[in-house]
């Protein structure tokens, strides 16, 4: 009776999804990835719910970017928690020369009635920044506590001109071959649709890779990236993404 009880205990903590998960927090993204159009300004956000009824010891920092030189100064790049806002003044949070950014620290609140959501997001202003294109930053995030759940959040800005137009969806025009793919992938697009970078992303939205390209077709050598789904971004000169389309590495 005593190894049957034992059992039975073991086979409900394995169908607990606390156990199985161990998730303290979650993000608004599912993906943990946000794509925003800038001209400007932009606040894009993922905010973070604490779905323990206790209060969450966060501590999060810039895990990587390459957010050219004119968009790191301190009045262009910000991100901002629960608690405040801090701009990059002094290299805090990224400083390109070393690639290390400070860890900050923030509490996320609990009700024990119900999950509570409050805010993460950046705080950009590019009013002053001239380089156009795509870029990203991913910020890791980690709880302190027994379940220390970890995220890292991508926010990928898409800077554009005030003078840039519709954007056109070419996703019809773009043929991929062969797919699934092993260490190459070929791609073939519209020739008249100016495509200028091809960006690699993963299922989780990271970016894999970035091709400068020119003319109406691509090589792409995939060779360093593991098995798995992935997806092509096609952007113009404006940075603007103008086609996405799917494939398999095997």
């Amino acid at each position: 009776m005593k190894k049957l009880l034992t059992a039975i205990f073991c086979l409900v903590g394995l169908g607990s999804p606390a156990l199985i998960y161990g998730q303290s927090f979650t993000v608004a993204v599912p993906s943990d990835t946000v794509t925003t159009s800038i001209i400007t300004t932009a606040s894009p956000s993922n905010n973070i719910t604490n779905i323990t009824g206790s209060n969450l010891t966060l501590k999060w920092h810039v895990d990587s970017t390459n957010f050219p030189a004119d968009w790191l100064p301190g009045a262009n790049f910000g991100i901002c928690d629960n608690y405040s806002c801090r701009n990059n003044s002094a290299s805090t949070l990224w400083n390109p020369a070393t690639g290390v950014g400070d860890t900050f620290t923030s509490t996320y609140y609990a009700n024990s009635m119900h999950d509570t959501t409050e805010g993460f997001s950046l705080s950009m202003d590019l009013t002053s920044a001239t380089t156009l294109g795509s870029y990203w930053v991913t910020i890791n995030i980690t709880d302190q506590g027994p379940a220390g759940t970890s995220r890292n959040l991508t926010f990928i800005l898409n800077k554009m001109t005030t003078a840039v137009p519709v954007i056109p969806n070419i996703n019809s025009d773009v043929l991929l071959y062969p797919n699934p793919a092993s260490d190459e992938l070929n791609i073939i697009y519209d020739a008249n649709a100016d495509i200028k970078t091809i960006a690699v992303y993963n299922i989780i939205g990271k970016m894999m890779a970035v091709y400068k390209v020119n003319g109406p077709s691509a090589n792409l050598n995939l060779e360093s990236m593991p098995s798995g789904i992935y997806f092509v971004r096609l952007a113009n000169p404006n940075g603007q993404v103008v086609a996405t389309k799917k494939f398999t590495k095997q």
